[in-house]
């Protein structure tokens, strides 16, 4: 066995580690032995062919393996300059192939077979050729990876299969070049590789991918406690997110107006990730964003910042912009102003018939988490519940609430009913006295002998269960 596979394995323990110790979330690395030379020798004879030279070493080193890491929830990635240290953003085409990014890398000995076409495409290599192309693992949307034994009988290229573009991508010129490739990206899925290819396949020196380096390598030197100064805490936070408590504690010392203002400023250089910077405002910066959340819900502000007919102008989704602005509304301004500019728009501009759809509802007051959000939506509830329930569970409801909704019409009680499911799923019921839960469990049995759908009669035994082993804990 060479010593490239033994360092190979080393470097992809050491990224799952660094990716972990710095704070990617959900980082995932196992592999297992490698295969006995008799199941190699089965394996070609199935194929009728050997197994070219790289795959074969690697598959008796390593049988399989699988990396798989997602970035913090709410992070941006944008460039870092190496002269300066400061983060710069870009409207360059190029760039945007970063925006959804995921790792992921790996190989399965049990994989290995012949690629057949599944395209309507007679012409397509694949079609004309069943023993072309040799996979040897998949990738997130179930394309193989594969090699093209046309390429070369000893080392072959390494292609991606794309099943909505019918389409090979050259990733390398051979099995070892794809691993060094994807290991000094650190595991890097690019979903359309063809603007950072050439004619040898991966083109490390492109623009995109030179970015994800230096960014890759500020994310996993760039540390909280070294963050002195708020200009420190904001980069730090841009990378990593806000999700954890330490973050928002180290903001705590700043002023809430000169945290937005920061924000404010990168707002200004990427507006397009706007609903990404709405988070770092809500959760850093609350009122002190307070004058600046008013100003969205000036007339024409949807269109300013939707509006593509500007030349050179940043546009994004109107439903993006909608459930951000009521994001930071339920972040940054008092309770009662707050919902009242989104409940008024809800009702001028998402009613149909004279009628919200729960769905739309909760996706633009479930930020609230507030009992009045409950009050106001008691006369507008309709099929389906399932929007409701969600919007009821996350808007805390008061024991009274609780009560009044279960002893209501059946559509109050089966909005209840699955809103309480939810809040046992999330652990997010309220602590209550024994006698509440106990009216709580009659108004339910009341309400099982009353429904007449077998769903329905399965929804509310699931939650009594669910009660009865609460209280049993």
């Amino acid at each position: 066995m060479t010593a490239y596979f033994e360092q190979t394995l080393e470097r992809l323990g050491h990224i799952a580690d660094l990716l972990r110790q710095n704070g990617m979330p959900d980082v995932e690395y196992e592999w297992t032995e490698g295969i006995p030379t008799g199941e190699v020798t089965a394996l070609e004879e199935r194929l009728q062919r050997p197994l070219p030279a790289s795959l074969s070493e690697l598959i008796q080193r390593c049988g399989s393996l699988y990396l798989l890491w997602s970035l913090p929830q709410h992070c941006i990635v944008a460039d870092v300059s190496g002269r300066t240290g400061e983060y710069g953003f870009t409207s360059d085409d190029g760039l945007n192939i970063l925006d959804d990014i995921t790792g992921e890398f790996g190989w399965n000995h049990e994989y290995i077979s012949y690629f057949t076409s599944y395209g309507e495409n007679t012409d397509s290599p694949a079609a004309m050729d069943e023993h072309r192309y040799l996979i040897f693992n998949y990738n997130g949307a179930g394309d193989p990876v594969l090699l093209d034994l046309a390429t070369s009988t000893t080392e072959p290229a390494v292609f991606c299969y794309d099943h909505e573009q019918d389409r090979f991508t050259l990733l390398a010129d051979n099995l070892p070049a794809y691993i060094d490739t994807i290991l000094t990206l650190h595991g890097l899925w690019v979903w359309d590789w063809t603007t950072v290819i050439d004619e040898h396949g991966i083109q490390l020196k492109s623009l995109p991918l030179q970015m994800w380096v230096r960014w890759l390598d500020a994310f996993c030197n760039v540390r909280l406690e070294a963050a002195h100064s708020l200009e420190d805490l904001i980069k730090y936070a841009t990378m990593h997110g806000v999700d954890n408590p330490a973050v928002l504690q180290a903001f705590q010392p700043y002023d809430p107006k000169d945290i937005f203002l920061a924000w404010e400023q990168r707002i200004q250089h990427n507006p397009t990730q706007l609903d990404t910077w709405a988070v770092f405002i809500g959760e850093t910066a609350g009122d002190g964003a307070a004058d600046w959340v008013r100003s969205l819900w000036q007339p024409g502000n949807v269109q300013a910042w939707t509006s593509s007919s500007v030349p050179n102008s940043y546009s994004i989704a109107v439903g993006t912009f909608v459930s951000t602005r009521a994001y930071l509304t339920a972040r940054c301004l008092p309770g009662h102003e707050g919902l009242a500019y989104v409940c008024n728009y809800l009702l001028q501009h998402s009613a149909v018939d004279g009628k919200l759809e729960g769905y739309t509802a909760n996706g633009q007051l479930q930020h609230f988490h507030s009992p009045q959000v409950i009050d106001w939506m008691r006369d507008k509830v309709n099929h389906p519940v399932e929007g409701w329930a969600a919007l009821f569970a996350h808007s805390r409801p008061t024991t009274k609430q609780l009560l009044e909704w279960l002893s209501d019409s059946e559509l109050h009680q089966k909005i209840t009913t699955e809103a309480l499911n939810i809040m046992i799923q999330r652990d997010l019921l309220p602590t209550l006295e024994a006698d509440t839960w106990a009216n709580i469990s009659d108004l339910l049995h009341a309400s099982l002998q009353l429904v007449m759908l077998k769903k329905d009669k399965r929804r509310i035994e699931a939650v009594l269960e669910q009660l009865s082993d609460l209280e049993q804990c």
